[in-house]
């Protein structure tokens, strides 16, 4: 159970992270970059196994730590290019619904268990997502860019799903040196974009953009090496529509505590079901 809670609430700091970068006007693309450069090099620091570079890509799980790398890019940047294109809301929606796709996963390749009461959990929590997020205004769908918000539903769905396999099957003791090795295949990626955005745009590296980074680094490697863990404790159908459904809530009670961020009687409601969502699905 420690291994859910301190994704959860890692996760959620990332979050408030994020929403300070907006307030310091910190770079997203800098910061992300140095933020894997950050979590890359703490891991290779605090792994107490034998490894060389050389061999690590003999490792079994390493094509699967190369895939996880490029899904980890690909999700952040659909979620930014959603946010800006197909609204913040259509997007916060899409990207926690995609929840079902590894529940799905969960349910086909590892037996888990399925019953009446989870079954209604997990739809509890699917609209507990919609009512959390909700705004006075309404959602409004961009039809041109339908798309992105979809993309990134599944994106984030089989990322999950995609780590959860890769757990369950090649993983083993090497959780760490597999973390990693995703954080620094994404941080080649990100340097390669970074240096594009640097020529076309002039865009100059910013202390405040590395700051951000650097705090960003090590709650990204936190939130990833406990959800890895959890992996192995929780089945899918528990651990995800928990980890979503916690995130959200707590990231609208911190939204309403620190940023006093107006929360509606449907946003309460939401926070409400919840938490009737997470005692179902625990306790089926």
């Amino acid at each position: 159970m420690l291994y859910l809670i301190s994704a959860i609430i890692i996760s959620t700091s990332i979050f408030i992270t994020f929403k300070f970068f907006k307030r310091f006007k910190i770079d997203n693309f800098q910061a992300i970059t140095v933020n894997y450069v950050i979590a890359s090099a703490f891991g290779f620091l605090i792994y107490s196994g034998d490894f060389t570079f050389a061999a690590i890509p003999q490792r079994t799980w390493f094509p699967h730590a190369l895939i996880a790398g490029v899904l980890f890019i690909c999700v952040f940047l659909l979620f930014a290019l959603s946010s800006q294109k197909a609204g913040v809301a259509l997007t916060a929606v899409s990207s926690k619904m995609s929840v079902i796709i590894p529940v799905i996963f969960g349910v086909i390749l590892y037996n888990d268990s399925m019953n009446f009461i989870k079954i209604i959990g997990i739809l509890a929590a699917l609209i507990a997502f919609y009512l959390t997020l909700k705004k006075n205004n309404k959602i409004k769908v961009y039809s041109r860019y339908l798309i992105l918000p979809v993309l990134l539903f599944l994106g984030n769905g089989i990322t999950d799903a995609f780590l959860k396999y890769s757990e369950h099957n090649f993983i083993s003791n090497e959780t760490i040196l597999f973390l990693v090795t995703v954080f620094t295949i994404s941080l080649i990626i990100c340097i390669g974009i970074s240096t594009g955005r640097y020529f076309i745009f002039k865009q100059k590296i910013r202390l405040r953009n590395i700051i951000g980074g650097i705090i960003l680094g090590f709650l990204n490697f936190g939130t990833t090496y406990y959800l890895i863990m959890a992996m192995g404790v929780f089945q899918s159908t528990v651990l995800f529509p928990v980890q979503n459904v916690g995130i959200v809530v707590l990231s609208a009670l911190a939204g309403f505590i620190i940023f006093r961020e107006k929360l509606s009687v449907i946003n309460w409601t939401g926070i409400l079901l919840s938490i009737i969502a997470i005692l179902l699905i625990a306790f089926a």
